[in-house]
């Protein structure tokens, strides 16, 4: 059954369209517009029209950078050691914490093992409830680097190959790199390069071979344009900009996403956390602000994601980071955009992040402008995903 919303105001990833009006049918779009266009249902076709949830209807929005199987514990060193079963678990309460929350869509950028490729799994065939998920399945480092603990360590040009391959074959959607250090766990520094150009171009070629995209954890210039230079899909974080890095990467039509909630999130609790790890952020913070500036004005793509799951960063704060990127130069549109369609296309869905005819039914509804105040995505009134209300 067709089912009809009329609305205040929508926002479609793109523009708002006031007195607007929504037609769902089954699990896709089937019209947007003005409500005094709305269609007549034609001879036989059941139509409904619902009061929606909310007055302010948009895309299901999209986490480009989580970790389900972590909660944001501020030992991350003691969650990251967690028993597979204990991650399964999480993963299921946070994905559906995310949905609640607006999230329809999370890219999970790595885990210990298969368990988020195989919730994703689950929800697709209808087992349980969630949001599309997009699993990374292993991220790929280095002996000694970010992410050893919980990642697939490679460290020749043939071992890379290996691990993508092997990512593949477990059913991964998306690839995740370590082309940097990072600032939580016990590997490297942020600053540092953990991958050869010869290593990154391998790791990009066997990802496209196998029909997935690749991003790549990145902290420090260097491995920045390594990563772009290879071909890499996106950058997360991209802490560490500089004048030449945003050349390069804006050369290549590579996406960034910056991750600013979980930097704000760690020095607002440096009082609970290892010396090292509140170091590491104080010394990139300002920083990270000042690059996602200068990215935006020379017109790089910029997506949204958390990094929920690290230390502090809540699965369920999606929202801050849309108000983040605002402080970061970006119009409020442009932020809802990055939370939407562009994000979307960072993802590689063609149906997600728009409200259009034939986009996937995944919606939002929240109560008043959220162009005009973001808190309003912060208090979702309903949440649609596969065009059914979410519980």
């Amino acid at each position: 059954m067709r089912m009809v919303f009329e609305l205040d105001g929508l926002f479609d990833g793109e523009r708002v369209i006031e007195n607007a009006g929504l037609v769902i049918d089954g699990g896709e779009v089937a019209w947007v517009g003005e409500r005094r266009g709305l269609p007549k249902s034609a001879p036989g076709e059941r139509s409904e029209t619902t009061k929606p949830p909310g007055g302010f209807a948009l895309p299901g929005m999209i986490n480009c950078h989580a970790h389900l199987t972590l909660d944001g514990d501020a030992n991350f060193a003691a969650e990251v050691t967690q028993n597979d079963t204990q991650a399964a678990l999480k993963a299921f309460r946070n994905a559906r914490a995310a949905l609640r929350a607006g999230v329809t869509t999370v890219r999970d950028l790595g885990a210990n093992g298969t368990m988020v490729i195989e919730l994703a799994r689950a929800i697709d065939r209808g087992l349980v409830e969630g949001p599309r998920i997009i699993a990374a399945g292993r991220g790929i480092t280095t002996t000694g680097g970010h992410g050893l603990e919980v990642g697939r360590i490679a460290d020749s040009v043939d071992e890379v190959r290996k691990a993508v391959r092997e990512q593949a074959h477990a059913g991964a959607k998306v690839v995740k790199l370590f082309s940097t250090g990072g600032i939580l766990g016990g590997g490297a520094p942020p600053e540092l390069s953990q991958y050869s150009a010869e290593e990154t171009r391998a790791a990009v070629e066997e990802a496209h071979k196998a029909g997935l995209r690749i991003t790549t954890h990145a902290h420090g210039s260097g491995g920045m344009r390594i990563a772009a230079e290879a071909g890499i899909d996106s950058i997360e974080h991209a802490t560490l900009l500089d004048e030449a890095t945003i050349r390069t990467i804006k050369e290549h039509d590579v996406a960034i996403v910056p991750t600013l909630l979980v930097v704000q999130s760690l020095l607002d609790h440096a009082t609970e956390l290892d010396a090292l790890v509140v170091e590491r952020t104080r010394a990139v913070s300002e920083r990270h602000r000042e690059g996602v500036r200068a990215a935006h004005r020379a017109g790089v793509r910029i997506a949204t994601g958390t990094d929920a799951g690290a230390s502090f960063t809540r699965h369920a704060a999606y929202a801050v980071e849309v108000r983040l990127l605002t402080e970061c130069g970006l119009s409020p549109t442009e932020a809802l955009a990055a939370a939407t369609a562009q994000a979307a296309r960072v993802v590689g869905l063609d149906k997600a992040g728009r409200l259009g005819r034939g986009c996937w039914a995944d919606i939002v509804f929240v109560e008043g402008d959220p162009l005009a105040d973001p808190r309003t995505l912060g208090s979702p009134r309903g949440v649609y995903v596969r065009g059914a209300a979410v519980a």
